[in-house]
């Protein structure tokens, strides 16, 4: 089975389960590798709870140093993490990560730049407050300024404005603004991630939509796959739907971190 690289622990304050669980649904499910990717701190002055905290990365590492080791010869379980982009802390952050062992960073963006979380329940109205063109266009220009400090081996869930099923009014000028960060990524040599989380939420559909990840086929950009799991049952959750999604999409072939190599889709 195609690996899951967006696994989260409980150390984020929002996930549930013993990571062991998450390794032992991995197995179960036939994968040959995973990745953990837990939240890395944050390092401003808001706290929107859902992140590790400085204190536990040290642990993090740890525990999926000694996860992979154990289940060596079951599974390959690699050292990822997930990265919130905020320009006000891109050094920091930078230097944060060289710390530590990182197989690969999920750069998202979830918070625009005056901290306004886009995915938080709390904002689900304030958003068409805000303006919902607005928030999608920020969205995407972080996401273009993530991709382009070459950090990131994987940018996630590029459409999340969607989360709470709202809409750009102005399709065609947000359009644009994806298309402009689809070719920060490519520009980067990075990867994006088919996001099945999408189908678990109030928009139902994965991240991206299937009109930008045909997008990102046509410029070849390499593509994984995560389930964003935040509870064991999760991981892999909707990988067959995600498959034929991409295949729909122009994809033949995933990412496996582990080599670079392509991974043929089953």
């Amino acid at each position: 089975m195609i690996a899951d690289y967006h696994i989260h622990t409980r150390l984020c304050g929002h996930a549930e389960g013993e990571p062991r669980e998450y390794v032992e649904r991995a197995v179960a499910l036939g994968m040959t590798e995973m990745g953990f990717s837990d939240h890395l701190p944050l390092l401003v002055g808001w706290e929107p709870g859902f992140t590790m905290r400085r204190a536990d990365l040290d642990g993090y590492v740890a525990t999926v140093q000694d996860l992979a080791a154990e289940y060596s010869a079951d599974i390959r379980i690699l050292l990822g993490i997930e990265v919130d982009y905020i320009v006000e802390v891109e050094e920091p952050i930078e230097a944060l990560l060289a710390e530590y062992p990182f197989e690969y960073a999920i750069g998202s963006v979830h918070a625009l730049e005056d901290g306004f979380i886009i995915d938080h329940p709390r904002n689900r109205d304030a958003i068409g407050v805000r303006g919902v063109d607005a928030v999608y266009l920020e969205s995407y220009a972080l996401v273009e300024r993530a991709a382009a400090t070459g950090s990131f081996r994987i940018l996630g869930h590029l459409d999340l404005a969607k989360k709470f099923g709202h809409r750009p009014e102005d399709a065609e000028g947000v359009a644009a603004a994806a298309a402009s960060a689809l070719r920060a990524v490519k520009r980067a040599g990075a990867a994006i991630e088919l996001n099945t989380a999408g189908w678990r939420k109030p928009v139902g559909e994965a991240y991206p939509a299937p009109e930008l990840l045909a997008a990102a086929a046509d410029l070849d950009i390499p593509l994984t796959l995560g389930s964003d799991a935040h509870r064991p049952d999760d991981v892999g959750a909707d990988f067959a739907r995600a498959t034929a999604l991409a295949r729909e999409a122009g994809y033949s072939a995933v990412l496996r971190l582990s080599d670079g190599r392509p991974q043929a889709l089953a």
